[in-house]
């Protein structure tokens, strides 16, 4: 079997510096860790983890419970999750709750799997991970979900209690930036195309744009706000209705891509340009907003971005157990192309 000594020769560093690489004990450099890191692989190097785990109580392990892997968000989340864990030296294993065709787009629902969370829950414990985790697809409070449990837990892209440590991203801020682009562009009749009403992010998206309008000095008539389901067929309808109003809206804002590829589809069976007569902007720059006619200025979440800060997290709170709850609420982007 492969040694500690054969690792350091292998990428031309010391034993002590390959241990700590391991042993996450060391802030090194990216370059040294990733020499390291491939030395281990190229010689086929296995550290007795059990042996030290006996020794410390801790097997840098992190379980990572995933609604749905497929789910919009958690891909490039758990890819964050996943690299700065290797960084620290510490390894990922993850659980899928395979939660996308129960939840489809009815994520308030959740409520109804508390038993299979808890059981993913126990699953990962029982692996003796140090912590724990929870990716969401949608952002909306969890905190009531959880059995007690006596490891670190963080929440990503959703929310805890106060007594919790969470990342997700600020749905009203964006909302009221996108609001504000567009009022940029000299609009200032502009509808939205909101998601279920009783939605976390609707609620908080829906005061960023009525903000943003507000401190504009414009009104909002009857009418102008929407109600869809977050799937490309209400955007389609709600857009039709909205092309029925006496005095039409001079532009439209979808609160997510998948209604605004129906907006902009219903524009154009009405025989109406976007943007030249209507324009549109969506929110989650999902893959499809780039491929659109025209292209969709839309809203970029900082998918990766949070899952590096929800392992930052969860490692502070395991070397440092009384460190308080943390609260991370990190900004989006605007990605603006030809829609608007």
């Amino acid at each position: 079997m492969a040694t500690l000594k054969d690792v350091a020769e292998a990428a031309g560093v010391s034993t002590a510096t390959v241990s700590h690489v391991i042993n996450g004990t060391k802030k090194l450099s990216n370059d040294t860790t990733e020499r390291v890191l491939m030395a281990i692989q190229a010689v086929h190097y296995t550290p007795n983890t059990l042996a030290k785990s006996l020794r410390s109580g801790e097997t840098r392990t992190i379980g990572v419970l995933v609604e749905d892997i497929r789910g919009l968000p958690v891909p490039d989340i758990v890819c964050g999750i996943g690299e700065t864990l290797a960084k620290a030296g510490y390894r990922m294993l993850m659980y899928d709750l395979h939660l996308l065709e129960q939840l489809y787009n009815q994520y308030e629902q959740i409520t109804a799997y508390r038993t299979r969370i808890n059981n993913g829950i126990n699953l990962l414990l029982s692996a003796h991970v140090d912590g724990i985790i929870y990716v969401g697809m949608h952002d909306r409070h969890l905190d009531y979900l959880f059995d007690p449990l006596d490891k670190p837990l963080v929440f990503a892209y959703s929310h805890g209690n106060q007594q919790d440590s969470f990342v997700s991203y600020d749905n009203q801020t964006a909302a009221a930036d996108m609001t504000r682009l567009l009022i940029s562009k000299g609009h200032r009749r502009i509808a939205v195309i909101a998601g279920h009403p009783h939605s976390y992010p609707t609620g908080k998206r829906m005061n960023g744009y009525q903000l943003a309008m507000q401190k504009a000095g414009l009104p909002i008539p009857e009418g102008y706000i929407r109600y869809g389901d977050w799937e490309y067929d209400s955007g389609y309808r709600e857009t039709q209705e909205l092309l029925k109003l006496v005095i039409r809206p001079t532009a439209v804002f979808a609160m997510n891509d998948l209604m605004a590829a129906g907006a902009i589809h219903a524009l154009n069976d009405a025989g109406l340009k976007v943007p030249a007569d209507i324009a549109v902007a969506g929110f989650d720059n999902r893959e499809i907003a780039q491929y659109l006619q025209p292209p969709l200025t839309t809203v970029a979440l900082p998918t990766r971005e949070i899952g590096v800060s929800a392992a930052a997290q969860i490692l502070e709170h395991i070397r440092n157990p009384r460190v308080p709850p943390s609260r991370n609420i990190i900004l989006c982007t605007i990605l603006e192309r030809r829609s608007v």
